[in-house]
């Protein structure tokens, strides 16, 4: 007999699960996939409009009745079918939505297991997707980054890789990789002739263009690696300029100490806020002032800010409108952001184009949420396409395949192996064939799918 492990290799039968969550609501899914997925839902389901399950030849919504023997009751429901291969797991799917109460749903996989059916391992409806070709090794681990994500820079992640982004990418440089192999392998079948199939010049930039990509890569990967904090904004300016009213007004609930003296905050302060689905950590730093540092202690407040300023994604720079200064000359950055507070006591007009806001009253406050949503996502565009679990997983294939490609270099120097070149050339593509799924152990992907959830 199978184990649940060997079980989900055997994509001949036919699989069942609850696809929704177990807690009650409006409606729940139980999803049904495999060869006789129709036939086995057509034995309960009765169609509104008589017709036939079993003789539909294309994806379509079917209202009816589900008939659950156990509790001798027919409940309301609608089948969502896929008939044939052009399904999410190219086989006949069908799913069954209603209402979402975990005794109707579990009585329902009951019943479809006793007409034949088998509950599924945690991720085989995915696996079976990966399996036919739907999706590669990078994608199905973007279901499920897409299922954990916690906050909407997760989401985004996910949602980016599952469109191919990496798997598009490595697909895309095992295209070329392949195509310099051949030429590459081709020389050597005309060795005895002497024919100059791919020049010494033309080949060196061909893996010194490879090489380039999976460095990008890897470094993409560096900057984010498995690290799952939040996007952190400091709040950093001279004392007494209002950055702990701001602080306060930006974060739920009175946190940071405020007072006229300046100097009154010498820690630094961590709040998380809300910014239109993108949760972010603000930091509420000392004011910057030499003149301040005469003791230890401000000193090391002093150290604390600057440290703070240099790990945050993003500073926003106090200054107060209530005081007759100038904008400081440096004050543009990609990485920073400046905010005029106390707009209620400001001494002068500002331009239009400034953020100004006042804590006292909250004018400004919405217009400044929306200016650092936009500018962490922005500053995260580059850095958010690769889901934590594969940058760990691919790190080890892509640093494999950049030394098989450097020895390639090596020996295209002088062309004298081009057997041994051809043969480090194989060892690339291996590598990166293991990122998306094109090489694979039971092993590897035992080890991904397990931690799916059942349904998925």
């Amino acid at each position: 007999m199978l184990n649940a492990a060997d079980a989900r290799y055997q994509t001949d039968d036919t699989i069942v699960a609850i696809g929704s969550s177990h807690a009650p609501a409006l409606r729940g899914i139980v999803r049904v996939s495999g060869p006789r997925a129709v036939e086995l839902v057509a034995a309960s389901f009765v169609a509104h409009d008589a017709a036939a399950l079993t003789a539909l030849s294309s994806a379509s919504v079917i209202d009816g009745q589900v008939r659950l023997e156990s509790l001798a009751r027919s409940v309301p429901c609608a089948a969502y079918v896929w008939p044939d291969a052009r399904s999410y797991t190219r086989q006949p799917i069908v799913e069954l939505h209603l209402i979402g109460s975990s005794p109707l749903l579990e009585a329902l996989v009951e019943q479809l297991c006793a007409a034949g059916a088998r509950v599924a391992a945690p991720g085989e409806f995915t696996l079976r997707a990966f399996l036919a070709g739907r999706l590669d090794l990078t994608q199905a681990e973007a279901v499920l980054g897409l299922i954990d994500a916690q906050n909407e820079r997760e989401f985004r992640t996910a949602l980016h890789q599952f469109a191919a982004g990496l798997g598009g990418r490595l697909t895309k440089l095992r295209g070329a990789l392949l195509n310099l192999l051949a030429e590459v392998e081709a020389g050597l079948d005309f060795a005895d002739e002497e024919l100059d199939l791919i020049s010494t010049e033309h080949l060196r930039a061909r893996l010194n263009m490879a090489l380039a990509q999976l460095a990008a890569l890897r470094a993409q990967m560096n900057t984010r690696e498995t690290s799952t904090r939040l996007p952190r904004v400091a709040l950093v300016g001279p004392p007494n300029v209002g950055k702990s009213s701001l602080f306060n007004a930006l974060v739920t609930g009175r946190q940071s100490l405020v007072s006229e003296v300046a100097g009154t905050t010498r820690d630094y302060l961590l709040g998380r806020v809300q910014l239109d689905g993108l949760e972010i950590e603000l930091i509420d730093t000392a004011g910057l002032d030499a003149a301040l540092a005469t003791t230890e202690i401000d000193q090391t407040a002093q150290q604390f800010t600057a440290e703070q300023r240099d790990q945050a994604d993003l500073t926003l720079l106090c200054l107060d409108a209530s005081r007759d200064e100038a904008l400081p000359t440096d004050s543009a950055s990609e990485k920073q952001l400046t905010v005029w507070t106390k707009a209620d006591l400001a001494l002068k007009s500002l331009p239009t184009d400034q953020l100004i806001v006042s804590s006292h009253t909250g004018a400004g406050l919405d217009a400044l949420r929306a200016k650092l949503c936009e500018a962490l996502i922005a500053a995260q565009q580059s850095d958010t396409d690769v889901v934590a679990s594969t940058a760990a997983r691919a790190r080890t294939s892509i640093d494999a395949a950049t030394e098989a490609l450097r020895h390639a270099l090596e020996q295209s120097a002088d062309r004298i192996g081009d057997d041994l070149l051809a043969a480090e050339l194989r060892l690339a593509l291996a590598a990166l064939g293991e990122v998306v799924g094109a090489v694979y152990t039971d092993d590897l992907l035992d080890r991904i799918f397990s931690q799916f959830c059942i349904g998925k």
